[in-house]
């Protein structure tokens, strides 16, 4: 063999060395993404699973509110007055007092929970 052939066969070993070692890091590499991916899938699940699990915890501490609209007959008035008086608006404070009142009173109520509906906001 002459010198030539020997060079190009001595790299033709190394290059085949370096082959084996690029499989062999490619299936190590391959190998370690897949129980990655496994870890990865396992603990996403088990997230998901106490996320899920705590919510509906919270949810049955968290107590569902009933709630009744209040003082409906001194909005209607109340509204009508401001309708029927949109120049003269003070002509409608004693009713506004009343309501405010009325919604006062409501909020000090510690039987129920209060919400109260309006049409639209009340003008000032």
């Amino acid at each position: 063999m002459d010198e030539d052939q020997e060079y190009s066969s001595m790299h033709a070993k190394q290059l085949e060395k370096k082959e084996a070692e690029m499989k062999a890091l490619d299936t190590f590499f391959k190998e370690q993404l897949v129980q990655l991916e496994k870890r990865n899938l396992d603990r996403y699940k088990k997230t998901r699973k106490q996320f899920y699990d705590q919510a509906t915890k919270s949810e049955a501490l968290v107590k569902a509110r009933n709630t009744e609209s209040v003082c409906i007959n001194l909005q209607s008035q109340i509204l009508n007055c401001y309708k029927e008086n949109r120049e003269q608006t003070l002509q409608c404070s004693d009713l506004a007092k009343t309501y405010m009142q009325c919604i006062d009173a409501a909020k000090k109520c510690p039987v129920k929970r209060v919400t109260v509906v309006t049409a639209r906001p009340l003008p000032l």
